[in-house]
């Protein structure tokens, strides 16, 4: 956990209840920030793990360092903050009309694996079944120009998890990616699709059917980037480690020692997770990546279809470990002071109007 430097980065309880009108109110002043021009990914996220909170940030942007990028945009001073305020509220509106959910670290609702690991997200957008985050999964990735071989792997991998209750894992990525999220669909597992843009960001070009197909089926779409952020290579590789945490065992279905792929196995590994190469009979020697991750990260090959047995008793040896919401608030502090101190968008100096009311309490799941 980030060293706390004010109510706004402990974790807010009152009397064993999550306070949520708190949560309400640093989820609009979060959306505005990220619709500034200036303010990036990274600014956000450093005032995150400072422990200063979004909305402090917004009402004080000097304090926060924001002061010059506030004059720049010409959201200085009490006028513009209350425009900024309301750019907030209509982001907000925006992802609630698409059915996403924005969720800090330490919300109850957080994910407990990504709030496991050691460089956990700090907040996450969650489109479709929030549940599948808690259950066993297999993350399933590898190259975007698989082989036949490689096509052929993923899909009797997925295809023997059928009438499992498994969830699969994967990027959405062209080749093995979306090879997995498909075959899922087909036999009725929910698949969720990690994203290295943000939620908003039709990526890659194409995608969108797929999507909507994931929803459908009662899968998740998630992201940790700011909801129209593009992408980069650096958000990819940090997006790795979202599917490396998620599924309970990886399966790198195809890849290389230098490739993209190679940087979920390496979080899998750090993670302490199972990780099962697969190949077909005689291929062993062909692929020297199987051999580099069994001596560097303890990744142990399979090949199928003779050992898909091997991998069906690795998943149903899975247990999860659900954490309750008294555990969340017992490792959090939460300062005694601050327990009477309730934020309503209402008592605060951003104007909300009859109809931003009404969105809250019927229309914004994120609210």
């Amino acid at each position: 956990m980030p060293p706390v430097a004010s109510h706004a980065s402990e974790h807010k309880a009152i009397e064993g209840m999550e306070d949520k009108d708190f949560w309400r109110s640093e989820k609009v002043a979060f959306l505005a920030l990220a619709s500034v021009k200036g303010i990036s990914f990274w600014t956000i996220h450093k005032i995150a793990q400072s422990g200063v909170g979004y909305k402090d940030s917004l009402k004080d942007p000097e304090k926060a360092g924001l002061g010059k990028i506030f004059k720049d945009t010409s959201f200085d001073g009490f006028e513009g903050q209350e425009r900024l305020w309301a750019i907030g509220l209509g982001l907000a509106r925006q992802l609630a009309a698409s059915g996403v959910n924005v969720v800090f670290k330490n919300e109850i609702a957080f994910p407990a694996k990504l709030r496991a690991i050691s460089d956990a997200p700090e907040w996450l957008f969650i489109q479709g079944n929030a549940e599948n985050l808690t259950k066993k999964a297999m993350a399933i990735v590898g190259t975007r120009k698989p082989s036949l071989d490689g096509l052929f792997l993923t899909k009797i991998v997925v295809a023997a998890l059928a009438n499992s209750k498994m969830v699969t894992v994967s990027g959405l990525a062209l080749g093995i990616d979306q090879i997995a999220h498909v075959e899922s669909i087909r036999f009725g597992l929910p698949t969720i699709a990690v994203l290295g843009t943000g939620i908003f960001q039709n990526y890659p070009k194409g995608s969108e059917p797929l999507r909507h197909e994931i929803l459908n089926s009662g899968g998740t779409i998630i992201s940790e980037y700011l909801p129209h952020q593009s992408y980069s290579s650096e958000n990819f590789v940090r997006r790795n480690r979202l599917q490396a945490a998620l599924g309970d065992i990886l399966v790198p279905a195809e890849w290389q020692i230098k490739s993209g792929t190679a940087h979920t196995v390496k979080y899998a590994s750090k993670y302490g997770k199972l990780i099962y190469n697969v190949c077909l009979p005689g291929t062993h020697t062909l692929k020297p990546e199987l051999e580099f991750s069994a001596k560097e990260y303890g990744a142990k090959t399979l090949e199928l279809p003779l050992d898909i047995h091997k991998l069906l008793s690795a998943c149903d040896g899975i247990e999860i470990e659900i954490e309750t919401e008294k555990e969340i608030q017992s490792e959090s502090q939460v300062n005694p002071e601050s327990k009477s101190e309730v934020f309503t968008l209402e008592s605060e100096p951003f104007p909300v109007d009859d109809e931003a009311s009404a969105s809250k309490s019927r229309q914004l799941p994120l609210l």
